[in-house]
């Protein structure tokens, strides 16, 4: 099939039901559509643009795209890339800035059909997209001063202050913050990346009673399959008290369910995160410690 990514034809012979942003971001290399919560669609931080309408990424299968025109924020022409950018940096509507390149998108695809949004129309527009440090204020000025300069045709001049202690300044590097150039954690791409998952229990207390990673280590692309055996030297982590277990051995109790029971280096994410489905183990499953007091009691 084919379609026009930022503005680009791309014929795509893959897996139909891939969804956008994996291939934006696995294969295109684009990642300023982030991944907060794929597959939930919950968090807005993948939003772009397909057709002109605002959408989440993460379920939209690539057999929708056909035909379609795909716009990330890549795709935003010059002017407007500087608009939002300055926006939001000169509003302070950006701290670690992972969810705004999925606002900034969202906030495109409204001034697209409506140009002088109300402060009212800009936050109902934005709630499909979660900010968990800015606050919505902030934002919803940036998008606002962002939407007036677009409307009227005019610059935002990139806020510049003398530096003095007591004066509000720009966030340093704000403007990749906004544009999605910033690298974080999940977007570093290195020649040979290896990808790690890891088993997590399935029961917030029991006993593991045994770890099977048999099947994982005849599947191809694995490279290794690591539990509590394979740790040297000691295991115990922790701030106070050296009490929380690196992994979960056999013959040990989890204490929740994010506790690590195994991990698997594979050679692509998709084949660590099969190799990890495909570990068993068994429990005795214990009751629950729910509260403190019962914690501090003896055994």
């Amino acid at each position: 099939m084919e379609f026009l990514l930022n503005h680009q034809p791309v014929n795509y012979n893959g897996d139909p039901d891939v969804p956008l942003l994996r291939y934006l971001r696995d294969h295109c290399g684009i990642v300023s559509a982030k991944d907060g919560c794929a597959p939930q669609a919950a968090c807005g931080s993948c939003t772009v643009q397909l057709n002109e309408k605002a959408v989440l990424a993460c379920v939209i299968p690539m057999k929708k795209v056909a035909a379609g025109r795909v716009t990330t924020i890549e795709g935003l022409c010059e002017y407007r890339q500087r608009v939002f950018a300055n926006a939001f940096v000169n509003a302070g509507g950006v701290q670690c800035g992972f969810c705004i390149p999925g606002v900034v998108m969202q906030a495109n695809a409204l001034v697209g059909r409506n140009a002088d949004p109300s402060r009212a129309e800009i936050a109902k527009a934005l709630t499909p997209n979660l900010c968990r440090c800015t606050g919505y204020t902030k934002i919803v000025d940036a998008v606002h001063i962002a939407a007036k300069a677009i409307r009227e045709e005019t610059e935002i001049p990139a806020k510049e202050t003398p530096g003095h202690i007591g004066m509000a300044h720009p966030k340093y590097a704000a403007s990749d913050l906004v544009l999605g150039k910033h690298q974080y954690t999940d977007d570093i791409r290195l020649e040979g990346m290896l990808y790690g998952a890891l088993k997590f229990s399935e029961h917030p207390r029991a006993r593991v009673l045994c770890i099977d990673a048999s099947a994982v280590r005849a599947l191809p692309g694995v490279l290794r399959v690591l539990t509590a055996e394979d740790v040297p030297g000691e295991r115990m982590l922790g701030l106070i008290r050296k009490d929380w277990p690196l992994m979960i051995g056999e013959g040990e109790i989890t204490r929740y369910i994010g506790d690590v029971l195994a991990g698997v280096v594979a050679e692509s994410e998709k084949t660590a995160r099969e190799a990890v489905g495909l570990i068993k183990v068994g429990y005795e499953v214990l009751p629950a410690v729910t509260n403190p007091h019962l914690a501090m009691q003896v055994g």
